[in-house]
């Protein structure tokens, strides 16, 4: 079931210009690619394929 909210309020250019934060965007983007390049991540992954290779033989 869903909430789904009617007749709310619209906000204002202003109120929308002030809620705009691309800075914050490129630093998530930029965390985002440095988990990918992360050493723990592929041993991570690695390790589970190993595991799930040698359980399922």
């Amino acid at each position: 079931m869903r909430k789904i909210l009617f007749n709310q309020k619209e906000l204002s250019s202003d109120q929308i210009n002030n809620m705009r934060d691309f800075d914050l965007v490129l630093k998530k983007v930029q965390a985002q690619r440095e988990y990918w390049r992360s050493p723990w991540f592929y041993g991570t992954i690695g390790l589970a394929s190993i595991l799930s290779f040698l359980i399922f033989i």
